[in-house]
């Protein structure tokens, strides 16, 4: 819990400096609508000038004291599974510490902004930095400048899973991901899989790199040549899998089994191998990545590798309270909660010898007439 700081500048003082009263001064640290953006610039100024912080006795029980400054968290896109579980153990722990956590997102994954939106998306962070009392950055970028000014305001950063490399001052919070990759491709080169294609996130993500890493390494450990046909970066959702899953099938030597980057780009695999006359198991084995509900509600039911989401969450959370109630506190090192395989329909041992095959899809059918499921 929360402990109790030394007193310090209060919100009269910040009034005075601001040329307002103490109750715009209290809404204005709470982001209240009601206030002006001028004004609201204004008392936030006079705030990092004087050194002021809300008592961390009021963000307990955030009930009793509105004007406790928030725990934000920032999401790349809030519409996935995934963004669904992390969230949920942001809450759960929020409400066992008492703690208002607020949500923004940004509506898109970062690989698909452009310089000039990740620019909009920066200052966005940076003009929640002055009123909230940590932030949690969920799968998006961190950049040297928001490291900067959060420093400057005492505001600690913890990343989940983070879009790119982090800079220094930034605790992360994570899965085991290059082990989930060896837990994957260990279990396919048991069942007697030899030839196993992965279709994995954006380059520059640390999690997909981490996977192709873990993949890499198990197929060494067997004795087994890296080949990077076999290796797609794409996205994590369905239609990277349904893409970039057919292109690993439509090879001269396909695959017999694919891993994907999430559950949901593992249906999509499922849907590629489909329009090829492919069934799975039987013909292809597919694994995902997450064990969200999409694994256990589509057909077959998908062996996949367990991300403790919930977990993340809440240790996200513990951990940018722990840091921010710790005078003087550096970023922890990178916390890494383990993965487990999920074994259920989705895997069987090879029948064939990435033999030829046609394609099937259906008359008056695209791909791009199926709707997308986001895990």
């Amino acid at each position: 819990m929360p402990r109790p700081r030394s007193s310090g500048p209060t919100q009269a003082a910040v009034a005075a400096r601001a040329g307002v009263s103490v109750a715009t001064v209290s809404k204005a640290l709470r982001a209240d609508p009601v206030i002006s953006a001028p004004t609201r610039t204004a008392v936030l100024a006079a705030a990092r000038e004087l050194g002021y912080r809300t008592p961390v006795t009021t963000l307990p029980g955030a009930a009793a004291d509105p004007t406790a400054r928030p725990v934000t968290a920032v999401f790349d896109t809030v519409d996935t599974q995934y963004a669904a579980y992390v969230l949920r153990g942001l809450l759960e722990e929020a409400e066992l510490d008492g703690v208002w956590l607020r949500v923004r997102h940004i509506g898109s994954s970062m690989d698909q902004l452009d310089q000039a939106h990740r620019e909009v998306w920066e200052r966005s962070v940076l003009e929640v930095l002055p009123s909230s009392y940590g932030v949690v950055l969920v799968t998006t970028g961190v950049t040297a400048t928001m490291v900067a000014s959060a420093g400057e305001l005492s505001v600690p950063l913890v990343a989940v899973d983070p879009a790119s490399a982090v800079p220094g001052g930034v605790s992360s919070i994570g899965a085991t991901n290059q082990r989930g990759g060896q837990q994957a491709v260990t279990h396919l080169l048991e069942l007697g899989h030899r030839r196993i294609g992965i279709v994995t996130g954006p380059s520059e993500s640390i999690p997909a790199n981490e996977r192709v890493a873990g993949y890499r390494s198990a197929l060494a450990t067997a004795g087994i040549a890296h080949d990077p046909a076999l290796v797609r970066a794409g996205r994590f959702d369905y239609d990277s899998g349904l893409i970039h899953g057919g292109d690993l099938l439509d090879l001269q030597a396909p695959p017999t089994a694919v891993i994907a980057g999430c559950d949901a780009a593992a249906v999509g695999v499922i849907e590629a191998a489909r329009r090829r006359n492919l069934r799975v198991p039987e013909d292809l084995s597919v694994v995902g990545f997450d064990d969200t509900l999409t694994a256990t509600v589509c057909s077959p039911r998908l062996t996949t590798v367990h991300q403790p989401l919930v977990d993340i969450g809440a240790e996200a959370m513990r951990t940018v309270i722990r840091l921010a109630t710790s005078r003087g506190s550096r970023a922890l090192s990178p916390i890494e909660l383990a993965t487990t395989l999920v074994v259920r329909d989705s895997t069987a041992p090879p029948l064939r010898t990435c033999s030829a095959y046609q394609e099937d899809a259906p008359t008056g059918t695209t791909e791009g007439s199926h709707p997308a499921v986001t895990g």
